[in-house]
């Protein structure tokens, strides 16, 4: 039976090429992101599963609480592996420390390096192995480093990178002593440079990296993993670590720790709950919208093939009456459909599968996601699964209304045309793709115009006269001594954020008279800010020079808070004492930020804090700009030789990141909309052409009567102009909508104007209507004697 079926599939697909086609392109398109998208989800699922010991191994957690607040992270104390280490459930631990991004100077330019320091234990315990090289004796050794292979061969091309030296920029000369083979799985400890934990005690000493290795107080730079005897010992463990009862807290500081084991394989999806966990994959919410949106584009693109044969009906109508009449059985007639439905399916799946794979050896893609993406039998069975339920979602309703037509009906020519005319659904599947392609591009018209307002406003407000030094570690003391003393600078402040982005440092907050303490966010600046970021104040005044070194005087805060304060103005705040930490504080002034804020505003408070400062910014003579960056080059390659130095333009700096963020943003939503509009065309495209098709007929008799080409084109694509105007009807208000959640997340300006909704609408309007102008066209070239001839 189901030989047959093919059978009859097969020539009928191969009758209507032009169906076959449209449908297996939108399909393929749609699957072939579906492809991608799930392919990336099996290995985020199994991400960290190629480790011997999976169940077995536990990473320890950190809750750190505070009176105002509670965190998790995923890092702990160096000093807690030697009391691990004498517990009965343990049979190993490891810690990694993480090092940062290092560069390092090659004949090909400057490249970041991930580096990280831990011991031999981490090869017992993990699943990672050395192509060449002694593990052991590598991460025993405070000169020696091991290298990825991606970077091995970045460094070295297809030299044998053991024994080569590579010069870490602030770490010194390594000598390389092994490679490490890339994992066959994702993992959430990439590892592209690796440092033993005695070389991290060696640079510790000579002041290079923080001293953490002796430190209770710092649980934010290294993770510390344990190898059980027995997963049973879970429990149990559980236990005895939540009895560790840190020195810090013996020394009465006012946060406390507390410590529990969670499961390796647990790590991934990522919990966003836990902090510090940055290459855990991705989380529940994330797996849901990739879902959601393969369903989606998929569900769009099959509906064209839904569209098309109910657009097609008629012509089935009489197959499928002479079927009943000579036997067959509804549910005969509904396996049919349904076979040519899911064979299209499999397919586009085919053909989904050469264009994601030709995308990914194309080089568009890092090689680590093209290498996990390659199938295997568990993902060969659910793209199956998934060309099937497409299949079967996209065969279902044609299948069902022509399964229940009686033979006596169907073969009355009025009463089956009277039948069919009444069946909107495929007008209502049209209206549905491009409703969701107007929605899309509204939102993506009214991101980009966010973008040009936003860059625009940039270069209005962006001083162009300022330079960043960045202190990466330094003391900024010497160094602004040497740069305040160049004749082009006319003033140098040291900071921790410059002025449009969003501050990344809290603190606890507390007003007289208010019981609730709240947390806000805070910049470390000193007196010089204001005017070196061509600030202005709202009420109050600048800092003065702050001469106490021991403890701060006066703060500035921006108008959000001040709002917030007791008065709920500006002027009312300043003067007012407020307690930051531990801080008794005035509020000296009232500062106004920049209109070109890169994130939504937030309270914040400008705290005299010069020593937590990690970039220094000097404000140039106008025009000297160049000269000040190669003169600070100089001073930092004397006065710090061993790294090299970070210099750039302030007002270059933000719009390179803004437009880096931004535009990757404008990507993604201008290929989903892109694809989503390509999708809805292919099937307006084959609707149209087959309306064409089966009214040759009337156009002909239309001509004979004196119908001009306008007048015929008109006759054609009103039905077409109508479907779009309710498709924009529905679109431009979810557009609309999508565009008010971006403005309510965003700081900058959103405009939901008529001219960019309509813009929008009218691109979705232009691109349909040439679609189907291409084909309704045509019925103007119709020659009536050609058409009437056989009558």
């Amino acid at each position: 039976m189901l030989t047959n079926y093919l059978k009859i599939a097969l020539r009928n697909l191969s009758r209507n090429k032009l169906f076959s086609l449209v449908n297996i392109i939108g399909l393929s398109l749609s699957m072939a992101v579906g492809i991608g998208m799930l392919t990336s989800l099996k290995a985020n699922f199994e991400t960290d599963h190629f480790h011997p010991y999976l169940e077995r191994t536990f990473r320890i957690l950190t809750d750190a609480t505070a009176p105002e607040s509670k965190t998790r992270w995923a890092t702990t104390p160096q000093p807690i592996a030697s009391s691990i280490r004498q517990m009965s459930p343990v049979e190993d631990v490891v810690q990694v420390r993480q090092g940062g991004t290092v560069r390092v100077l090659t004949g090909k330019g400057e490249i970041d390096i991930r580096t990280v320091f831990t011991e031999p234990s981490f090869f017992n315990v993990f699943g990672f192995s050395l192509v060449s090289g002694n593990a052991s004796m590598a991460l025993q050794s405070p000169q020696t480093v091991l290298l990825s292979q991606p970077v091995a061969l970045r460094l070295f091309g297809g030299q044998d990178a053991v024994g080569q030296t590579v010069l870490f920029d602030g770490l010194g000369l390594f000598t390389v002593a092994g490679i490490i083979q890339e994992p066959p799985l994702r993992t959430h400890l990439p590892v592209e440079a690796v440092f033993s934990l005695q070389a991290a005690r060696s640079l510790e000493k000579n002041g290079r990296i923080p001293a953490l290795s002796e430190e209770w107080t710092d649980y934010k730079s290294t993770a510390t993993y344990a190898l059980l005897r027995s997963a049973d010992d879970a429990p149990a463990f559980n236990q005895l670590l939540s009895r560790l009862y840190p020195k810090s807290q013996q020394a009465g500081q006012r946060q406390t720790l507390a410590f529990s084991a969670q499961p390796l394989e647990d790590i991934t999806p990522w919990d966003p709950a836990i902090r510090n966990d940055l290459h855990a994959g991705t989380n529940w919410s994330g797996i849901g919208l990739n879902l959601f949106l393969v369903a989606a584009l998929t569900l769009l693109a099959a509906f064209n093939y839904t569209s098309l044969s109910l657009a097609r009906s008629l012509t089935r109508a009489k197959e499928v009456g002479i079927r009943k009449a000579s036997g067959a059985l509804g549910n005969q007639i509904m396996s049919q459909f349904l076979t040519e439905s899911t064979l299209i399916a499999l397919l586009s799946l085919l053909v989904g599968f050469f264009l994601w794979y030709s995308v990914i050896n194309s080089g568009w893609l890092p090689q680590s996601d093209a290498r996990a993406s390659w199938p295997d039998a568990s993902l060969m069975g659910w793209l199956c699964l998934y060309a099937l339920l497409t299949g079967l979602a996209a065969g279902a309703i044609p299948a069902g209304f022509l399964a229940r037509f009686q033979p006596v009906e169907v073969l009355r020519n009025l009463q089956t045309i009277r039948l069919f005319r009444g069946v909107g659904f495929y007008r209502v599947l049209i209206v549905i793709q491009f409703a969701v392609t107007t929605m899309l591009m509204v939102f993506l018209v009214v991101l980009r115009d966010v973008g040009v307002k936003t860059s625009d406003r940039l270069r209005g407000v962006l001083p162009t006269n300022v330079v960043l030094l960045s202190l990466r570690g330094e003391s900024a003391a010497t160094l602004r001594l040497q740069l305040e003393q160049l004749s082009q600078v006319r003033r140098v402040t040291a900071t921790n954020q410059v002025a449009v982005y969003p501050a990344m440092n809290t603190c606890t907050l507390r007003v007289a008279g208010v019981p609730t303490a709240r947390t806000v966010v805070s910049k470390a600046i000193d007196e010089t800010y204001v005017p070196v970021f061509g600030l202005t104040m709202r009420a109050g005044r600048n800092l003065p020079p702050n001469r106490s070194s021991n403890r701060e005087q006066y703060v500035l805060i921006n108008e959000m808070l001040a709002r917030q304060l007791p008065g709920n103005k500006p002027e009312t705040a300043v003067g007012q004492r407020i307690r930051l930490d531990s801080a008794e504080v005035f509020v000296a002034g009232v500062v106004v930020e920049p209109d070109a804020q890169l994130a939504p505003a937030q309270a914040t408070v400008y705290r005299y804090q010069p020593n937590l400062a990690t970039l220094l910014a000097l404000q140039t003579e106008p025009g000297s700009e160049a000269a000040v960056m190669e003169r600070s080059r100089r001073i930092w390659q004397q006065l710090v030789p061993n790294r090299l130095p970070e210099v750039y333009r302030y007002d270059q700096k933000i719009h390179e990141d803004f437009q880096s963020g931004f535009g990757q943003l404008n990507t993604f939503f201008g290929f989903f909309c892109g694809l989503v509009m390509l999708v809805a065309c292919l099937g307006i495209l084959g609707i149209s052409a087959y309306a064409v098709e089966v009214r040759t007929r009337e156009i002909g008799i239309r001509r004979t009567l004196g119908a001009g080409p306008g007048e015929v084109i008109w006759t054609m694509s009103k039905t077409f102009v109508k479907l779009l105007m309710w498709a924009g009807a529905f679109g431009i208000p979810a557009g609309w909508f999508c565009g008010k959640l971006l403005r309510d997340r965003m700081a900058s300006s959103v405009d939901l104007g008529p001219e960019n909704l309509l813009m929008a609408f009218g691109l979705v309007s232009l691109v349909a209507a040439l679609t189907v102008l291409s084909q309704t066209i045509r019925a103007s070239w119709i020659k009536p004697a050609d058409v009437l001839r056989g009558e």
